[in-house]
């Protein structure tokens, strides 16, 4: 029941709060958003061309999705623990029949539905959409595209919780989801390539094919790993928008198991369990007082 009323309590605070409000209009933009732009280009037609594809436009959310999602995810679960720890109210919190676990898991549980209620809402109007106006609509597709990206956004929720229940202050919480961030968008990439130059040498580092372990090490970012998924459930040729900005895309000669989807599905759920249980790990362990 503590459970319970921990989950009721952050939720109703979200509910009046700016934040909660700012990440529920920030998930719907890239798919109700994308919907609503796709009625008003199909209102002003004036071609009378055929309407673009569905799995063009499911897509086209995805990669805006893997841009906006992990930092929209991680600043609507950032201060959730560090707060009421600034604020003075984890005394409340962490006060009988509560425990360490119970404010953990209900802050982690309320974060998620805020964000998964919103990521489903969002992904009915496209669906709507593109079932009413779209050429080819797939309900597999669309199903399997929310069920990935609901997977993927509960990895970024796992962050924010854990950076949350270890940092000392609101700042250092900002810091940990900015840097957290910029690690998997950009410094990862960088760290496949470190490790290329390290191995290989300055003149061969960019000659391919690259060799396993640089998939192995790639397909584990769960960006890469969510854009792998895109791909082969989306998928529109070797020339489609997530294959151009997927940080690690495979030569056509290089055939492993890190370039598969199992691979990659398989990355996205041991980061939704490992992160959210070493975040409690620590946080269990940490004077808060």
């Amino acid at each position: 029941m503590s459970l319970r009323t921990v989950v009721e309590d952050d939720l109703l605070r979200l509910r009046r709060s700016p934040l909660g409000w700012g990440v529920a209009l920030s998930v719907l933009a890239p798919t109700a958003g994308i919907a609503a732009i796709v009625v008003l280009f199909e209102l002003v037609d004036v071609t009378g061309g055929p309407a673009a594809p569905f799995d063009n436009i499911v897509m086209t959310v995805g990669v805006l999705l893997s841009f906006l999602l992990p930092f929209v995810a991680m600043l609507g679960s950032y201060s959730a623990i560090v707060y009421e720890r600034e604020s003075g109210s984890v005394r409340f919190l962490l006060g009988l029949p509560n425990s360490r676990l119970d404010a953990y898991a209900g802050k982690y549980v309320s974060r998620t539905v805020l964000l998964v209620v919103s990521l489903l809402a969002g992904c009915a109007v496209l669906g709507v959409v593109g079932f009413g106006l779209l050429t080819d609509p797939n309900a597999t597709g669309l199903l399997l595209f929310v069920l990935v990206t609901v997977l993927f956004a509960l990895v970024f929720v796992g962050f924010g919780i854990a950076i949350s229940s270890v940092a000392n202050s609101l700042i250092g919480a900002t810091a940990g989801i900015i840097g957290t961030y910029v690690v998997f968008r950009g410094g990862w990439m960088i760290a496949q390539f470190a490790g290329l130059y390290v191995l290989r040498g300055g003149e061969e580092v960019a000659a391919r094919p690259y060799p396993d372990w640089y998939y192995f090490l790639g397909r584990v970012n769960p960006i890469n790993a969510y854009l792998t998924v895109l791909v082969d459930v989306l998928d529109r040729g070797p020339n489609t928008l997530a294959r151009q900005i997927l940080l690690t895309a495979p030569a056509p000669e290089v055939n492993t198991v890190a370039t598969g989807t199992p691979y990659a599905v398989l990355a996205l759920v041991g980061w939704v369990v490992v992160v959210p249980l070493v975040g409690f790990l620590l946080f269990r362990r940490k004077d808060l007082l």
